[in-house]
């Protein structure tokens, strides 16, 4: 994929020299132009990208420069991809918390960061946008020649390997404009109610499945691995897009930021992966109260997890490494002052950043004394009472992430469960006919990182007339409970198949 780093040749007048930028971004080993006026030449991008249909472009622009619904605009108008042909980045914004020396060095690593996002994105389908016309009174001349309407994506859900809606459906739980609709066998978007947050994006546990253009996990896994290499030792600032900026005061030691949709899409994974990489400290920047995603009540708690994971595993000055700042606090004192250390990989736990949930959380919590409980922990706590477990089997059918394990040997008949990959969706416990499971949110620190975890093994019935399997003995077990005492109904039950039986 070609990507093309565009510096707006007006950022001299913010206090940041553009050919500056555009030689320390080249050190990256990124393809840059300077930009006369990239900010207010709407024809600059078609001529950046002339020539190579599979061309992206990232804008470095003024902060007074163009909205990302007019990038999308442009891109369109440009014949690329309209949701990921070209992306945004006020670079003054991404790079003004730190010393005045750093700021070119700051901005430069955005940069290369956000080339590495959109060279990982996907290309962007057809129907992941609608159609939007601007508030208040619009003329008649605008409305016909559709010059003020953006094009604001929305989520696709049943992508790839979606497993649907009687077997997940987390989609649809987590949505807080109730856009996503449990029709059919595989959730539908209501495309008028999707505020685009990313939620269903974060609590879909296969990737792929659902899609919204521009925010695609991958994407901002590449993004964090480029700015933690790219700038050693710099502190990352998550924040919503519509957020106000956090005041750079508020803030101690050199941040550089990474816009997301909306932080209902951020999880303890985040933070988690982000330190283990290489950076100091994690800040979430919201919209408080003002959010219409209901933001607030998700990442708070995600948060105090993710702080209670890192003490679990050992890091001291949890509060100091993982922050979430809201408007409303904006006149509290100054954070993020402590010197950290840069966190020692764990073992097992290297390589790339990963975001998508549960492994993000359990890759790097694997190998921590204690249990925690906690509601903003993406991972589950598993219980089964295997005593009065039959093997029926219908814990593994309904579970979306396979956490739960069931095969049916020539020999045996195993029940196994991966607690990694549990995400306390609670269908086993819904669908368990004995009640014998159990599952609240937290996670068994001791337990990740172990494999397949046996919970139950039963030996086999054959069937002797064919060969083939009955049911397990704890089935048959169950079978003779409830039957009356008549010893000719279970030798029929125990010895031969359905099929057998009705010749």
């Amino acid at each position: 994929m070609t990507v093309r780093v565009a510096v707006c040749a007006r950022l001299d007048a913010h206090g940041l020299d553009p050919e500056g930028l555009q030689a320390a971004v080249e050190r990256h080993g990124d393809d840059v132009v300077l930009v006369d006026d990239l900010c207010g030449d709407e024809d600059a991008l078609g001529s950046l990208v002339a020539g190579a249909a599979d061309g992206r472009v990232v804008m470095a622009v003024c902060p007074d420069g163009p909205s990302s619904d007019e990038v999308r605009a442009r891109a369109r108008r440009a014949g690329l991809d309209t949701g990921v042909g070209a992306l945004r980045v006020d670079t003054i914004r991404a790079a003004e918390i730190g010393d005045e020396a750093g700021a070119l060095g700051r901005a430069a690593g955005v940069l290369h960061a956000a080339a590495a996002r959109l060279s990982a994105l996907p290309t962007s389908s057809a129907d992941a946008f609608r159609l939007a016309l601007p508030a208040g009174h619009i003329s008649r001349r605008s409305l016909l020649s559709m010059a003020r309407t953006s094009y604001q994506p929305v989520a696709v859900v049943g992508q790839g390997a979606c497993p649907g809606t009687a077997v997940c459906g987390l989609c649809v739980d987590a949505c807080p404009v109730d856009a996503i609709e449990p029709a059919g066998r595989i959730p539908r978007v209501a495309k008028d109610r999707c505020i685009g947050c990313a939620a269903c994006v974060t609590a879909c546990p296969v990737d792929g499945a659902v899609r919204l253009p521009g925010a695609d996990l991958v994407g901002f896994e590449a993004q964090i691995d480029a700015l933690v290499a790219s700038r050693p030792g710099v502190r990352l600032l998550v924040a919503c897009r519509g957020a106000p900026p956090v005041p750079p005061e508020r803030l101690s030691g050199d941040w550089v930021s990474l816009e997301v949709p909306c932080l209902s899409i951020v999880t303890p994974g985040w933070a988690l992966q982000a330190l283990q990489a290489g950076a100091p400290a994690v800040a979430f920047r919201g919209c408080g109260a003002a959010c219409g995603a209901r933001a607030p009540e998700r990442v708070e708690p995600r948060v105090a997890f993710a702080r209670d994971a890192l003490e679990a595993i050992g890091v001291e000055h949890s509060d100091d490494r993982v922050m979430v700042l809201f408007p409303e606090d904006d006149e509290e004192t100054v954070v993020g002052g402590r010197g950290l250390e840069v966190l020692a990989p764990r073992e097992g736990s290297g390589g790339p950043v990963q975001l998508r949930e549960p492994a993000a959380t359990a890759s790097v919590m694997a190998g921590g004394v204690g249990v925690l409980r906690s509601a903003g922990s993406p991972l589950g706590v598993v219980s089964v009472r295997a005593d009065g477990c039959t093997m029926c089997g219908l814990c593994a059918k309904v579970c979306p992430t396979e956490a739960f394990r069931f095969d049916e040997g020539p020999v045996a008949a195993t029940l196994d469960l991966d607690r990694d990959r549990c995400v306390a969706c609670g269908h086993c416990v819904a669908i368990c006919p004995e009640d014998v499971i159990d599952v609240e949110r937290g996670a068994d620190l001791e337990a990740l990182g172990t494999g397949l975890e046996p919970v139950k093994r039963s030996t086999m019935a054959r069937c002797r007339r064919c060969g083939e399997p009955i049911a397990s003995s704890a089935m048959l077990d169950r079978i003779r409970a409830m039957l009356p005492d008549d010893p000719g109904v279970m030798e029929t039950v125990e010895g031969l198949c359905l099929d057998c039986r009705g010749r």
